[in-house]
């Protein structure tokens, strides 16, 4: 790509990030406790519909930044597998059986790991979900580990993704699935969102002809999704605070 294109396209990623809530412009989801005046400030803030805004954002780095395409696909893998595991969880009833549900994704790139997944858990959930999950971390670290040797914020910002994730494989195998092939220890949550969140703010003082920026608004716009689903749950419950904080940590509203 020239280098024209490439600033074009960080412009792009500017403007979508310009459109991401501040702290202060989200200060209404905050003091709203009860679910009518939080449907009424989600209208007001355009947030009802937070992954569509995620998608529009993924597209526009994927048309903006063609050799970033992979890595886009990659993390944008993170959302997209959980409809398989949705689907997977249904055969656990009876509904579908895996070997449908890999005919079902033939033509997707999900068709590989599925057949491989069923062939070795069948109707196993929790370790279907496991290898799903793990497969997605993989699938993100070869392609940070193909960027070129100067995209090195681009590739920790997804390194930082995977730690994440592990972590959460960790704290989810030994407490829901009483697994033991999860093995490690668990990095703080909370301390890794906020590095990420640290991180993502480097790579807008950066070069503009890199990738950091387009990973870092797609990351912060997908921390504002959860950030704001945290907020419409907690409604003022206390109860709720520990969830809420590393909902906030890696995102712009709760810097």
């Amino acid at each position: 790509m020239s280098r024209a294109s490439l600033a074009n396209a960080n412009a792009r990623m500017h403007a979508a990030k310009a459109r991401l809530l501040t702290r202060a412009e989200a200060a209404p989801l905050f003091s709203a406790t009860d679910d009518v005046a939080m449907q009424r400030v989600v209208a007001a803030l355009g947030v009802a519909d937070p992954m569509r805004s995620v998608l529009r954002i993924y597209q526009t780095a994927i048309r903006g930044y063609p050799r970033g395409e992979p890595l886009f696909r990659a993390l944008l893998a993170r959302h997209e597998i959980e409809d398989v595991k949705v689907s997977w969880r249904r055969s656990r009833h009876g509904g579908i059986t895996p070997l449908q549900i890999v005919e079902q994704l033939a033509a997707t790139p999900y068709a590989a790991i599925a057949a491989t997944v069923a062939r070795a858990h069948g109707t196993d959930i929790a370790a279907a979900e496991l290898a799903f999950d793990r497969w997605v971390s993989q699938r993100l670290l070869d392609e940070a580990r193909r960027l070129p040797r100067r995209e090195v914020l681009a590739r920790r910002l997804v390194e930082s993704v995977v730690r994440e994730r592990d972590a959460e494989l960790v704290r989810r195998g030994a407490r829901w699935y009483g697994l033991t092939s999860v093995s490690g220890h668990a990095d703080d949550v909370v301390t890794l969102r906020r590095e990420r969140r640290r991180l993502c703010r480097r790579a807008f003082i950066g070069s503009p002809f890199l990738l950091a920026p387009a990973v870092a608004v797609i990351l912060l716009a997908e921390e504002e999704m959860r950030a704001v689903q945290a907020l419409v749950e907690r409604q003022g419950d206390a109860s709720l605070d520990g969830p809420l904080l590393r909902a906030l940590a890696a995102s712009q509203i709760g810097a």
